[in-house]
């Protein structure tokens, strides 16, 4: 099962990685086998949210910002499914903070009693934007709403970490003094159901510069804010190379890029051999 862990302790152990030269990697995991082979594989945290189920019955990510069902539901039930499989790596609860349906104080309390360490604000209404994000500011549904309940999972002892999708949230973030400023490139590229405006807009030159703005924007408020780098055409390891060298990141949210991407190729393909086997005819 599971460990649980402090604000302290959390970051006490992501400090030691970063000290040692290690990225800090955080896997999504929409299921209990994606959850114990990250582990496995060595990520540093594990994040349950409901993208992440979305995504491993094959649907795309951002189905998890549609009214498909009940986001801060699903992160309780994904984790009596993930955390029997988990041994050491501190979990991250990622929760729909702007939700109006509920008493955010009492969920974050369940949250902390089911085990989770710490807390993030996916689904976001940071990747909405135009008339429709306008509208959800005004009626009290915007992303500084989700700071506020970040801010609460602070004062309730859990680490945090904030996505941001721009210089202004990104300094709301650090203001706001979160554990850490995650830099959202916005939808991943690559595989069979990654965006397309990723791969033929976006640069990884172009996700550096940004990176660095937003550092530059969270550390007015708090100069010892943690970056982690997520999204849009950072989906592959060397992709991360290139942002590590470009940028004061130390550490990368693979969500896509580790639970998805990674067996889309290796799975058809193992059926695919299978299938060319020849049997005896009669």
């Amino acid at each position: 099962m599971a460990k649980q862990y402090t604000r302290e302790e959390v970051k006490a152990r992501l400090q030691q990685q970063i000290d040692a030269g290690k990225p800090i990697i955080i896997a999504g995991a929409g299921t209990g086998i994606s959850g114990k082979f990250a582990e496995q594989g060595g990520v540093d945290l594990i994040g349950v949210y409901n993208s992440g189920l979305f995504r491993m019955d094959g649907k795309g990510s951002l189905a998890g910002l549609m009214p498909y069902g009940d986001a801060n539901q699903i992160v309780i039930d994904l984790a009596n499914r993930v955390f029997p499989v988990i041994k050491e790596t501190p979990m991250i609860a990622g929760i729909c903070g702007t939700d109006p349906t509920r008493d955010m104080r009492y969920y974050l309390k369940q949250l902390k009693e089911l085990g989770f360490s710490a807390v993030m604000n996916f689904p976001t209404v940071g990747l909405i934007d135009g008339r429709f994000r306008q509208e959800l500011e005004d009626t009290g549904m915007g992303y500084s709403v989700e700071i506020e309940t970040l801010k609460l999972a602070k004062e309730l002892g859990f680490f945090t970490l904030g996505y941001a999708f721009n210089v202004e949230e990104a300094r709301l973030v650090g203001k706001a003094q979160l554990d850490v400023l995650i830099c959202h490139m916005g939808l991943t590229a690559g595989g069979s159901i990654g965006s397309k405006y990723a791969e033929e807009k976006l640069t990884l030159e172009k996700s550096a510069e940004l990176i660095n703005q937003m550092t530059q924007a969270a550390r007015e408020g708090y100069k010892d804010i943690m970056i982690f780098a997520h999204g849009g055409p950072i989906a592959y390891p060397e992709d991360t190379r290139y942002i590590y060298e470009h940028t004061e990141a130390v550490g990368f949210l693979g969500a896509s890029s580790i639970e998805r991407i990674p067996i889309e190729v290796p799975l058809k393909e193992a059926c695919q051999q299978f299938k060319n086997i020849p049997i005896k005819k009669k």
